[in-house]
Parts: structure tokens; sequence; C-alpha cells
């Protein structure tokens, strides 16, 4: 866990910096945090803006900057009419899932297990492999 949550600052702080975003270290680790907390979620970029207290196109460069950085997935939906109910919205998820849980603050498999998190993921696992 401590390897994980090292990385995870090391990374937002002096790696992602040296790519030339010019978004802040805490945003991004909360936004990452977020996208964790809604694994396997369509994604809703407006209501993680309201809870980051942002504009929408500040959540669109993170998730795009997460997503080229290789550390997001963004999944597009397989059909475009399921249901008569248009589906647009991706599913995200953190394609490590010890990255997900130690953003989680996650350090045991019992704290996984009793986590609402859990269902979601396993599927971000699957996904992954």
């Amino acid at each position: 866990m401590r390897w994980r949550q090292d990385f995870i600052r090391t990374y937002l702080e002096q790696d992602i910096p040296l790519l030339g975003p010019r978004i802040t270290a805490e945003t991004l680790r909360r936004f990452w945090s977020m996208l964790a907390h809604h694994q396997s979620e369509l994604h809703n970029a407006a209501e993680l803006a309201r809870s980051l207290g942002v504009d929408g196109k500040t959540v669109a460069s993170c998730l795009h900057l997460l997503v080229d950085l290789l550390v997001v997935r963004r999944l597009e939906p397989s059909h475009a009419n399921v249901g008569r109910q248009l589906v647009k919205s991706p599913k995200v998820y953190v394609r490590d899932s010890g990255i997900a849980q130690a953003l989680l603050g996650l350090a045991s498999a019992e704290q996984l297990l009793g986590h609402p998190i859990v269902g979601a993921s396993g599927e971000g696992f699957v996904i992954e492999t």
C-alpha cells in the first residue's frame, strides 16, 4: 500500500508536470480518486465537475490526460440503442486494480470485500486482463 501511495504521489507531482499539462496535482489526484469511486459506472462529467468545483472542460482534459497516460480506460458503449434508450456515455475504469484500491484507501482484502466497490473492482480487473 505504501508503494502504491508513493507511486501515485510521485506520478502526479513529478512525472505528469514534466509532460506539460497545467492541471494541479491535487486536482488530478481528486479526479483520479473520484474515478476510482465511480469505477465501472457511466461517466457523468457534469456530476464530477460539480463535485470537484471545476468546469466541464477541466474534467474533460483530466480524463483525456489520464486516458492518454494509460492509467484510466474509457470504454465506449458497444450499442448505440439499448432498449430504446440512447447510451452515449462511456464507462470509465482505473486500469490497475491495486492503484484503484490505493486511491480508495483500501489496504487489505478484508477492507476491499467490505467495500461497495468490490464488484466494480473485479469488473475492471477482468476488462484489463
